[in-house]
């Protein structure tokens, strides 16, 4: 007796917030970009994060060290699937290029990685991370670190500042609703963790450049965070659409330009159906 597989392959999305975030932070917009596509959607959380951010204020390890965790999770909640499309917010973004690139170079790892798709990707800082830091950042990350650790009451001295919810989004609605979320932490952040946003970025812009896996960016124009990338930054590979108004979130809300982002993002799952 033979067998045909007929329609969609075996395939699991994973998605991961980015900086202050969760892993349920977004949850509405991935359910509207994967109903009825006959995939499995799996949010992933950093450590620091969530519940922990009230403790630990979103303080994280090294971007390697949180590569191979991420890419650890997606090895085990992969098994039995044929291919895996890596999805991921700003911070986020960055580091599931950087787990699609050692998952394709990972032989005991057996689904294909599909594609990426990076959402307002922090490929360049933005407003929240001041010059002097990011020339400084070598030296001062491990300061901040060890305040944190140590003497917590110093470390605002070596910190970005506090969150500031419309640069996130235009929609009033989004920009409550993240007010109003106690797992969005919006206080203070250890330079160690911006320190490894910023490297993280560099590292997976050169990622994206060289790779051959498909990839889809959405990004604005507008962002003040995370700076949008040109149409000739990437290879042909990278499909870039850009938005006018929907500054750092570009799937949370209900505006024409959301819905057409989040519409983008179910397509390109579908295309590798």
């Amino acid at each position: 007796m033979k067998s045909f597989q007929i329609g969609a392959k075996k395939t699991k999305v994973f998605f991961l917030h980015g900086l202050r975030g969760h892993g349920l932070s977004q949850r509405a917009a991935l359910q509207h970009m994967v109903k009825n596509l006959g995939v499995s959607m799996i949010s992933l959380e950093l450590m620091g994060h969530g519940a922990e951010s009230v403790r630990r204020h979103c303080l994280v390890s090294g971007y390697r060290q949180i590569v191979t965790q991420i890419c650890n999770e997606i090895k085990r909640q992969a098994l039995g699937s044929e291919q895996v499309v890596l999805m991921g917010y700003s911070f986020g973004g960055a580091l599931m290029t950087l787990a699609a690139e050692q998952l394709t170079t990972d032989q005991d790892f057996k689904p294909k990685v599909a594609g990426i798709v990076g959402i307002s990707t922090g490929f360049d800082v933005g407003h929240n991370v001041p010059r002097w830091q990011l020339w400084m950042v070598k030296a001062i990350a491990p300061m901040s670190r060890f305040s944190f650790e140590k003497a917590w009451r110093l470390s605002n001295f070596l910190t970005i500042g506090e969150m500031n919810v419309d640069l996130i989004s235009a929609d009033k609605t989004v920009t409550r609703a993240i007010a109003r979320d106690p797992l969005v932490y919006k206080g203070r952040i250890p330079l160690a963790t911006s320190a490894q946003v910023y490297y993280a970025g560099i590292a997976a812009k050169k990622s994206l450049q060289d790779s051959d896996i498909a990839c889809l960016l959405v990004h604005s124009k507008d962002d003040a965070i995370a700076i949008a990338p040109k149409f000739t930054t990437f290879r042909k590979n990278v499909y870039l659409r850009l938005f006018e108004k929907l500054r750092h979130n570009c799937i949370d809300g209900i505006s024409r330009e959301v819905v057409t982002s989040r519409k983008a993002i179910t397509k390109f799952i579908v295309d590798k159906l």
